[in-house]
């Protein structure tokens, strides 16, 4: 089907008012998985935008995003220790210098650090990956919602809720 005569039935419809912007939605979003394509609504208008899909989201379970959510806050706290740690003996050794960004699966930011920093570093590291395996999550479990909730403003909504509901419960 060709996407100008797509649009411009679409354009048609909402013209005359035929079909609800919720039939619209579930419509286009169900084209747009068999096409490859994205439709989004704007709020200042009706006009369809159609997007490229880069990647289907996965939908995470409950019991994954409470998972997830304990192991974030067991690793918050290491990581403000950690990070205090690496501060203090990074600000020794280079005054005014900025602390590089550490990331613990990018053995790269590890490696380039001062020897005691990476010690620091690695046992952060290792801790973290205990924390996120002792809540039934493997790393790449863990590094999956992280990516997609930065992208997904329902997922980031329930992990921040899920976070909420933890520490209350405390």
């Amino acid at each position: 089907m060709n996407m100008k005569i797509l649009s411009r039935t679409i354009q048609t419809l909402l013209h005359h008012r035929l079909i609800s912007r919720s039939l619209l939605v579930a419509t286009l979003s169900t084209m747009g998985v068999m096409i490859g394509v994205i439709p989004k609504l704007s709020d200042q208008s009706l006009i369809p935008i159609f997007e490229t899909a880069a990647y289907a989201q996965k939908q995470f379970t409950n019991q994954e995003i409470n998972k997830y959510a304990n192991a974030v806050l067991q690793i918050e706290k290491l990581r403000v220790g950690a990070y205090q740690e690496v501060q203090n003996e990074y600000q020794k050794q280079t005054p005014r210098g900025e602390i590089p960004e550490i990331i613990c699966n990018d053995k790269k930011t590890v490696s380039d650090l001062p020897q005691n920093i990476q010690v620091i570093a690695v046992n952060y590291c290792d801790q973290a990956k205990r924390f996120i395996e002792s809540n039934d999550l493997t790393v790449a479990q863990f590094n999956e919602i992280t990516m997609t909730q930065k992208d997904d403003q329902i997922l980031r909504k329930k992990i921040q809720d899920e976070l909420i509901r933890i520490q209350k419960a405390r």
